[in-house]
């Protein structure tokens, strides 16, 4: 069992896509505007009203739900509203998907949240809210660091099936680190440099990630979600976020309009523009995307959350444009907390490619 959690997001990453280069009283207040917004649902429009042509959007869900690749779940939202959705056969608009490291983008936003509020800077040494790190090789490990997974720290090696099957304090197994680099030099993607975010943002606060993301993030968007906790009740930042196609669409809209939600800025615009550049791999090659603040970009224009198995949350701003993609989602056990035989299992995406994905997705767009 423990082998496929092994695979969940653990290593240094290499995805390909289509291009090579609570409402809270204390968020600031954006500026009004007319545009659609989801209510307790989506609004539903055709593709042809939100100039996306039917024929490409057909040859897009034919290439996504070919049987090997194991989708769940394909949604296409335009101008804020839903154009076209498929599911599998034995799946519908409420049956859940998962996150795995799609979750990464949510940490991400949440130390924005962070920031809004004035508990931390991006520049800041993690060491001054994550104590354990105050003196020794990790003291100067900085919050942009870690997000740009540049932090010079290696996966802990200590667990066969790395962090996921860390039992139960994960955030513990996450510190056992030290420096095998300076900080800020390379790209190396390890799982652990986020679960130790999620706790920042945990102390900065006094509650647990997944309890700030409800209230600054999902209940403003109007999104219902469960983000799985280790034994010790804390957030897995890295992974692991469960909720609907349609509710992972509502954070994808979120990050096209700028942070913004209905006048309100739940995510300071200036981290998000920074948050969706390219930051790590300066000379990647061809194909490779970029890597920046917990947000994958795919060329000058797109970025998108992605997670094992083909999960994604595609966002294109100027077109104001978010696709979703799901695999089969199979959860093990009962409840949202990661021990013993509680885990998550999604299904391989046979051939499912991110650079075809992409450029099926672009060529849907008729304006």
């Amino acid at each position: 069992m423990l082998l496929l959690l092994s695979l969940a997001c653990t290593g240094e990453a290499t995805v390909e896509l289509g291009h090579d280069t609570s409402s809270s009283d204390r968020a600031d207040t954006a500026p009004a505007d007319s545009l659609s917004w989801p209510g307790e649902d989506w609004a539903t429009g055709t593709p042809e009203e939100h100039g996306l042509d039917a024929a490409a959007l057909d040859a897009l869900q034919d290439y996504v739900f070919r049987d090997a690749n194991h989708s769940q779940a394909l949604a296409v939202f335009k101008d804020g509203v839903l154009v076209y959705e498929h599911y599998a056969d034995d799946a519908d608009v409420e049956t859940p998907v998962t996150s795995w490291s799609a979750a990464k983008s949510v940490t991400s936003a949440l130390i924005g949240v962070a920031i809004r509020e004035g508990h931390i800077e991006l520049d800041d040494p993690v060491s001054e809210v994550i104590t354990e790190w105050a003196e020794g090789p990790n003291a100067a490990i900085t919050i942009r660091d870690m997000l740009e997974m540049q932090s010079g720290l290696p996966e802990n090696t200590s667990n066969a099936y790395g962090v996921y099957g860390a039992e139960p304090d994960q955030l513990a197994y996450a510190l056992e680190r030290e420096l095998v680099r300076e900080p800020g030099t390379r790209y190396s993607y390890v799982n652990e440099d986020s679960m130790v975010l999620s706790a920042v943002v945990s102390r900065v606060f006094g509650e647990q990630a997944h309890e700030i993301a409800a209230q600054e993030i999902f209940a403003p968007i109007g999104m219902s979600a469960d983000w799985w906790v280790d034994g010790e009740g804390q957030t897995l930042g890295y992974c692991c976020l469960d909720t609907t196609a349609r509710d992972f669409a509502r954070f994808g809209l979120l990050y096209a309009r700028g942070g913004a939600w209905e006048g309100r800025q739940i995510i300071p615009a200036d981290y998000l523009a920074e948050s969706t550049s390219g930051q790590s791999l300066p000379a990647p090659t061809s194909g490779q995307l970029l890597y920046g603040l917990h947000w994958w970009m795919d060329g000058d224009d797109a970025f998108a959350a992605i997670g094992l198995n083909g999960q994604y949350v595609w966002v294109w701003p100027d077109q104001d444009m978010v696709v979703v993609r799901f695999g089969v989602y199979n959860k093990i056990g009962q409840g949202t907390v990661r021990e013993g035989n509680n885990y998550q299992s999604t299904r391989e995406p046979g051939a499912l490619d991110g650079g075809e994905l992409s450029a099926l997705i672009r060529a849907t767009v008729t304006d």
